[in-house]
C-alpha cells in the first residue's frame, strides 16, 4: 500500500519535529487501524506514544491495548478485518500466544512504502486513567504507559523500557508513580485481571523495589511475549543511553530513601 493511497493524514498534533522519531508510515498506519471496528477498544501504547509526545528516540513498532477481554472471537474478528483492509500489504499475522479466550495476543507485520511495521494486538491491559485523543489518535495515558513500563522493566530488562521512565518521571516524579503502581496492584489483582505476562509468574516492583535496577542485567527475550523489535537506542532529541541510565539510578536511589531501604552499590557509569 503506497502512502500515497492513505486516507488519514497527520496534522497538528503530529508536528514535522515529532515525524523525525515517529515516520509517517506508522502514524498513518495507527489512524487507520485505530478507525476499524474490531479495534474501537484500542489505544496506542508502549514506545511509539512517548516517542510521539517527546521525540527522543526512534520508534518502529505499534502497540495497541485493550484494557478488555476480547477472546479468541474478538482476535479472529481484528485479524479478518486487518486482512481485508490492508490486502497484500499484510506479510503476516499470527497468535503467538493463544491458550485460551483470556491468554492470547496478536501480532502481525503491515508493509508501507519500503517499511516492514511490526504491530503488536493485547488485551487486558488494565488503566488507571482515562483514554486521551489526539489528532484523532486514541492514546493511553503517560501515567498509564509509566505504570506498564515499571513493570516491563522489572522483568525484561529493556534498555528502551529504562530510557524511556527517565522522561516519564521528568515529569511525573518516581516516587508519585510508584504510589500509582500500589494502587494498580491493589486494584487489579484478581485472576482476571491476568495478562500473557502473568504467565512467567511477573515480578513486581512494589515488592522488590531491586527490580527497577536490573536492566544491567542479560536480558533474555521470549518470542512467545510481546517484545521491542530491537533494543538499541537510536536517538533524536533525546539523551544518550549512559546520561539517561545515571539519571535513572538518581531517582531509583531517591526512592530507596523515601522507601527507606539500603540502595546497592553499582560500578561506576562513564558519561
Amino acid at each position: 500500500m503506497s502512502f500515497s493511497s492513505f486516507e488519514i493524514q497527520c496534522t497538528s498534533f503530529l508536528s514535522l519535529q515529532a515525524m523525525s522519531s515517529v515516520s509517517v508510515e506508522i502514524v498513518t498506519t495507527i489512524k487507520n487501524l485505530q478507525k476499524l471496528d474490531s479495534l474501537s477498544s484500542f489505544s496506542l501504547g508502549g514506545g511509539t506514544n512517548l516517542a510521539l509526545r517527546y521525540n527522543h528516540r526512534e520508534s518502529l513498532d505499534i502497540d495497541l491495548f485493550t484494557d478488555k477481554i476480547i477472546g479468541r472471537i474478538g482476535f479472529d474478528s481484528i485479524q479478518s478485518e486487518i486482512e481485508s483492509f490492508f490486502g497484500k500489504d499484510i506479510s503476516s499475522f499470527s497468535f503467538p500466544c493463544n491458550i485460551n479466550d483470556q491468554f492470547i495476543f496478536a501480532r502481525c507485520f503491515i508493509n508501507c512504502n519500503d517499511k516492514v511495521i511490526k504491530v503488536e494486538l493485547l488485551q487486558n491491559m488494565k488503566r488507571l486513567h482515562e483514554i486521551e485523543v489526539k489528532d484523532k489518535i486514541r492514546l493511553v495515558s503517560k501515567k498509564d504507559i509509566g505504570l506498564f513500563k515499571l513493570i516491563s522493566a522489572a522483568n525484561r530488562a529493556a534498555k528502551k523500557d529504562v530510557y524511556d521512565l527517565d522522561y516519564i518521571t521528568e515529569e511525573i516524579p518516581l516516587i508519585d508513580l510508584y504510589k500509582e503502581l500500589k494502587i494498580k496492584v491493589k486494584k487489579h489483582s484478581s485472576d482476571s485481571d491476568k495478562t500473557i505476562f502473568d504467565l512467567d509468574e511477573e515480578r513486581c516492583p512494589i515488592s522488590n523495589p531491586n527490580l527497577l535496577l536490573s536492566f544491567d542485567k542479560q536480558n533474555n527475550k521470549n518470542q512467545f511475549r510481546p517484545s521491542h523489535s530491537d533494543d538499541s537506542i537510536q536517538k533524536f532529541e533525546g539523551k544518550t543511553w549512559n546520561s539517561a541510565r545515571y539519571s535513572w539510578r538518581k531517582k531509583v536511589r531517591e526512592l530507596f530513601t523515601y522507601l527507606d531501604i539500603p540502595f546497592p552499590k553499582s560500578p561506576p557509569i562513564d558519561l
